[in-house]
């Protein structure tokens, strides 16, 4: 956010054209920062249209950045103009320091639900697992989530039910985690360094039959 982008000429504006799929739904973030020193009689002023229609402004930026948000996604169109005027009374011409478009995708999958994901990622802290594991656990599990398996039965979220952590190198105590996957089926542990009793929890899981 330390550079930006302004027109050649002073008495300019900025257009930008991004060249999109009419199928796809799109959100947009725009950042601004000031990057000069403005003296006295200086002022830089703009605002900023999407398609022809005012998104923000008249806006004056500082020197902390500012992020404008598209207000809904946005679809229908093969391609986005982004427009920044300059106002009648702005000396200088508008700037920008970065653009985001992220592309919406929807997900087939029930996304987990929120007990067992903070149960599968405080058991990866714990143990400090070295996998591979990033995002959503029962949606990226195919490719990223190895020994972890789900249940997408209840059409509101994602179960946790089989989890095989083997030869993982896990030390120490069972963490108190795994009582949180209360829907937990299979667990393997073994050929770890794991130590103390079984904890009682393990027992009171309706739905676990291998341990």
């Amino acid at each position: 956010m330390s550079t930006a982008i302004t027109p050649s000429i002073s008495t300019d504006n900025i257009s930008m054209v991004f060249n999109t799929s009419i199928t796809y739904t799109y959100i947009f973030y725009a950042h601004f920062a000031e990057v000069e020193i403005l003296q006295s009689n200086q002022t830089r002023e703009f605002s900023i249209y999407l398609n022809g229609e005012p998104w923000y402004g008249p806006y004056s930026p500082s020197t902390n950045t500012f992020t404008l948000k598209s207000i809904s996604p946005h679809t229908g169109f093969s391609r986005y103009k982004l427009e920044i005027n300059k106002t009648l009374t702005s000396t200088l011409p508008p700037l920008i320091n970065a653009i985001e478009i992220y592309r919406v995708r929807q997900f087939q999958l029930q996304q987990t639900e929120d007990q067992d994901a903070a149960a599968i990622w405080s058991i990866k802290s714990t143990y400090g697992l070295k996998r591979n594991w990033q995002g959503d656990p029962c949606i990226t599990r195919a490719y990223l989530w190895n020994g972890l398996g789900c249940n997408y039965s209840d059409p509101q979220a994602a179960k946790i039910i089989s989890l095989n952590l083997s030869s993982s190198g896990l030390s120490g105590e069972i963490a108190t985690a795994f009582a949180n996957l209360t829907t937990l089926e299979s667990l393997d542990l073994s050929y770890n360094n794991l130590t103390g009793d079984v904890p009682e929890f393990l027992a009171r899981q309706d739905h676990l039959r291998i341990l």
